[in-house]
């Protein structure tokens, strides 16, 4: 993958959009190709210089930054910079590469650019079989984005997929050295989950963290999790 990404930033707010390209500059790993104040401008910029990924306001001029993203083909990685909490989950069932609040300090957007690059290489991979699993008696040919959950099981791992459940003999381990860096969000001892596969989270009535999966399936984070899910999640300020 390029070392640079060639990156816009859109914001209505110029002190807020030149503080984010001043952020950038700190980290050497984005080029910011343009700057975009609205959506239409946004749009233009987006198709005239297919950046590979937007830095994008949710709140511009009282319209939502989600609209844009219906009127472009492809759409680059998309790391949303907005000072409201509550669009996260939203962020997640748009598929974007992460969710940051303002104002973003350099260490913050550099894990953005991370996040940004592994959902590049995740998206470049998703029709490519990257492993053979024995699923009801067949073998079947997994892509990255075919992956749900994983968990530890002795000297096994269980993979649940948009196929079915299979198991692999293999170390936990060396299993989540095989896939992307910034693909899985753990959510207990020896549990991951696919982070494209989020689609909310809310809490019990005793407070225990639930995160619902676009495959219907709902998955409770151990506390020992619990906070690194959180913050990971931008939910914590």
């Amino acid at each position: 993958m390029k070392k640079v990404l060639r990156s816009i930033v859109v914001d209505d707010e110029e002190f807020c959009r030149r503080d984010l390209v001043e952020t950038l500059q700190q980290t050497s790993q984005v080029e910011v190709v343009a700057e975009a104040s609205d959506l239409r401008q946004a749009v233009v910029l987006t198709k005239t210089h297919q950046p590979d990924v937007l830095f994008l306001d949710l709140n511009l001029h009282g319209e939502s930054g989600f609209h844009l993203l219906h009127q472009l083909d492809p759409v680059p990685a998309v790391v949303a910079v907005t000072a409201f909490a509550e669009h996260a989950a939203d962020g997640f069932s748009h598929d974007f590469a992460d969710y940051i609040l303002k104002p973003a300090d350099v260490t913050r957007v550099q894990q953005a650019i991370h996040r940004a690059r592994s959902h590049i290489l995740v998206k470049s991979l998703a029709t490519k079989p990257i492993l053979n699993l024995e699923i009801n008696g067949k073998t079947r040919a997994l892509s990255i984005t075919d992956i749900h959950e994983i968990r530890s099981s002795e000297n096994y791992v269980e993979v649940y997929s948009a196929l079915g459940v299979g198991l692999i003999r293999s170390t936990f381990a060396k299993m989540i050295q095989r896939l992307p860096a910034g693909f899985c969000l753990e959510v207990g001892r020896g549990r991951v989950i696919a982070r494209h596969q989020i689609q909310t989270w809310q809490r019990d009535k005793q407070g225990h963290l639930m995160i619902n999966l676009k495959s219907g399936a709902n998955i409770f984070v151990s506390k020992r999790s619990q906070k690194q899910v959180l913050q990971d999640l931008s939910l914590l300020g």
